[in-house]
C-alpha cells in the first residue's frame, strides 16, 4: 500500500494586488469651480467676443472707438457616478481578510478612473489644435504611425503650435510627488504605453536615458521639454464605413463583442438591416448608444449575465466590456468613441469591400496639455456611503460622486490632440478590467 500524507492548506493574509490605471487629471484639471456647487448648478465664464486692433491716430487727435462685446460659455454639473458592492455579514464573519477595506479601494479606483477618462475625453473634444499624419507630410486627420524616425518630431510640432497660439507655458516647471501641487503652466504629454515604448526605443538607439521616474500618476520623466505621463484611460475613436447596405449575416466586432446585421432581429447583438445603408447606420448608432435596451431594430440588452465576454481574465457582461462607448451618425459612416479605454481592437466581416473599419482612423488620442486647462467641478469628492439592507444582515457600500467639466475657449488653445494610429497588430491592446 502506498504512503498517504495529509497536507495543510494555507491561505494568504491579503488579497491579490490590483493594477488600476493611475489617474492624471489632478495635474491637468483646474478645480477652482468645485466649491459651493450642487447637481444641476451651472458654471459660467465670460469671454471677449471680438478682437481689438490698433488704428492710426490722426494729427488732430481723432480716434476710432471699436465696438466691444462679451459672451459667455457654460456647463452644468450633471455627472453622477456610483460603484457599489453588497457585503453579507454571515459570509465574512469568519473571514481573516479585511473585506470592507479591500472593496473600498476597488470602488474608489473605479470612480477615480471614470473621472479620469471623462476629463481626458473632454480635453480631446475641446482641443484647439491637432497633430495628425498631415503634420508629417501624410493625410490630414489620419492617425500617425509611430516610428523611431518620427517620435522626436511630435513634441517639437506641439511646441510650435503652442508658440503660434501665444500659449503661456513654463519650461522650468517640473512634476512633483503631490497630486495637487500647483501645475499651472506645466508642459505635459499624456501618452499610452505604446508611445512611451517608442520613446524608450528612440533613446536606447542613442544611448541617452530618459530618467524613468515613475512615482505617482504614471509620471515617466521629461522628453522634448514635456513632462510625460503614461496613461491607459485615453480616449479611442474609429470610423465604421457603411456606404453599402450590409448583407444578412455580416458582422462587426468591437472589443470582443460581436454584432450581427440581420434582416430581422432575433437575438441579442442583432442590428436590423434598414431599407438603405443610411437607415442601417441609424440602427448601429442606436445599438451602441443604448447597450442595455432592446428596441424594434436593435437587440442588445446585455445585462442579465447570460451574454458575456472574457476580458482581463474575468467574465463580464458585454455591456460592461463596452463601457464608455458612444456613436455618431455620419449617414455613410458611423464614428465611434470609447472613453477611458486606450486601444480597442475591432474587426468586421462584410460582404461589400466598401464597408468596414477605416484603419487610418483607428486612433488613440494622446494629448499635449499645458497644466490646469480643463475646468473640473467636483461637487462631491468620491466618498463611501454605508447603507444597511432592509431584512438582511448585510450592508451596501456605495462609492459615489457628483462632477462635470468643460474646456473653455481660452483653455482650448493650450490643448493639442495627438492622433496615434493604433490599427496595427503590433500596437498592443491592454485592458483596464481589474479586480
Amino acid at each position: 500500500m502506498a504512503n498517504q500524507f495529509k497536507y495543510q492548506t494555507e491561505w494568504t493574509r491579503e488579497y491579490q494586488k490590483s493594477n488600476w490605471a493611475m489617474p492624471v487629471y489632478p495635474v491637468i484639471a483646474d478645480l477652482q469651480f468645485s466649491a459651493g456647487l450642487s447637481i444641476g448648478d451651472t458654471v459660467k465664464r465670460r469671454y471677449r467676443n471680438n478682437p481689438i486692433f490698433s488704428n492710426d491716430l490722426s494729427s488732430d487727435g481723432t480716434y476710432s472707438p471699436q465696438n466691444y462685446s462679451e459672451a459667455e460659455e457654460t456647463f452644468q454639473i450633471a455627472k453622477q457616478k456610483e460603484a457599489s458592492v453588497r457585503i453579507v455579514k454571515p459570509e465574512v464573519l469568519h473571514h481573516d481578510l479585511n473585506v470592507t477595506r479591500s472593496y473600498g479601494k476597488q470602488l474608489s479606483n473605479a470612480i477615480y478612473n471614470t473621472i479620469d477618462g471623462d476629463v481626458l475625453n473632454a480635453a480631446r473634444a475641446g482641443a484647439g489644435a491637432t497633430i495628425s499624419d498631415g503634420d508629417l507630410g501624410g493625410t490630414s486627420g489620419n492617425g500617425i504611425t509611430l516610428s523611431i524616425a518620427n517620435i522626436a518630431e511630435l513634441p517639437l510640432i506641439a511646441i510650435e503650435k503652442f508658440r503660434g497660439s501665444n500659449v503661456v507655458y513654463d519650461l522650468n516647471k517640473r512634476f512633483g510627488k503631490l497630486a495637487y501641487e500647483d501645475y499651472d503652466g506645466l508642459m505635459t504629454w499624456i501618452m499610452p504605453p505604446q508611445v512611451a515604448t517608442m520613446i524608450d526605443r528612440y533613446l536606447m538607439a542613442r544611448g541617452t536615458p530618459l530618467g524613468d521616474q515613475v512615482v505617482v500618476n504614471g509620471y515617466k520623466g521629461v522628453f522634448g521639454s514635456f513632462s510625460c505621463f503614461v496613461n491607459n484611460n485615453l480616449p479611442w475613436t474609429t470610423r465604421l464605413a457603411l456606404s453599402v447596405n450590409p448583407t444578412d449575416g455580416d458582422t462587426m466586432t468591437i472589443k470582443g463583442v460581436t454584432f450581427r446585421f440581420k434582416s430581422a432581429t432575433a437575438a441579442n447583438g442583432d442590428i436590423q438591416i434598414g431599407a438603405t445603408a443610411a437607415d442601417t447606420a441609424d440602427n448601429v448608432v442606436t445599438a451602441l448608444n443604448a447597450l442595455t435596451t432592446n428596441v424594434t431594430s436593435v437587440y442588445d440588452a446585455w445585462v442579465d449575465g447570460t451574454d458575456t465576454v472574457s476580458e482581463g481574465g474575468f467574465t463580464i457582461d458585454k455591456s460592461r466590456a463596452l463601457h464608455g462607448i458612444s456613436a455618431t451618425d455620419g449617414t455613410t459612416y458611423v464614428d465611434i468613441l470609447m472613453k477611458g479605454a486606450g486601444k480597442v481592437t475591432v474587426s468586421s466581416s462584410f460582404t461589400s469591400g466598401s464597408n468596414g473599419f477605416t484603419a487610418a482612423l483607428q486612433i488613440v488620442h494622446s494629448l499635449f496639455i499645458i497644466g490646469k486647462n480643463v475646468s473640473l467641478a467636483v461637487r462631491q469628492d468620491p466618498e463611501i456611503y454605508e447603507n444597511p439592507v432592509s431584512g438582511k444582515i448585510a450592508r451596501d457600500y456605495v462609492m459615489w460622486t457628483v462632477y462635470d467639466m468643460k474646456v473653455f475657449r481660452d483653455q482650448a488653445r493650450a490643448i493639442i490632440d495627438l492622433l496615434i494610429n493604433c490599427s496595427a497588430t503590433s500596437f498592443a491592446t491592454f485592458t483596464n478590467v481589474h479586480a
